[in-house]
């Protein structure tokens, strides 16, 4: 009788302690909401040079002179991709 009731306070606890079963979902306007907005990498730009650097490169960050910045934003400024490859945002 008291093993039961040990194992019955067990599984209780264990449940109260792992809070809600399902965990709220958002909903689909959100979701779209989400999707529906502009994908923007933040980019590293040397300001001496006039290039920008995507995160993850070997200058991110790391040049003297320089600034963070959207990459659509950089490119309205007139900065240019190092290596002449963009870093994926959704400029247009």
């Amino acid at each position: 009788m008291r093993y039961a009731r040990f194992v019955a306070f067990t599984l209780i606890a264990i449940l109260l302690a792992a809070g809600p079963i399902a965990s709220p979902t958002r909903s689909s306007a959100s979701t779209r909401l989400v999707a529906a907005e502009r994908k923007e990498v933040t980019v590293w730009v040397n300001t001496r040079s006039g290039v920008y650097h995507c995160p993850g490169s070997r200058w991110y960050g790391k040049t003297k002179e320089g600034k963070y910045m959207g990459e659509c934003e950089a490119r309205e400024a007139g900065y240019r991709p190092a290596y002449g490859s963009p870093c994926g945002s959704d400029c247009e």
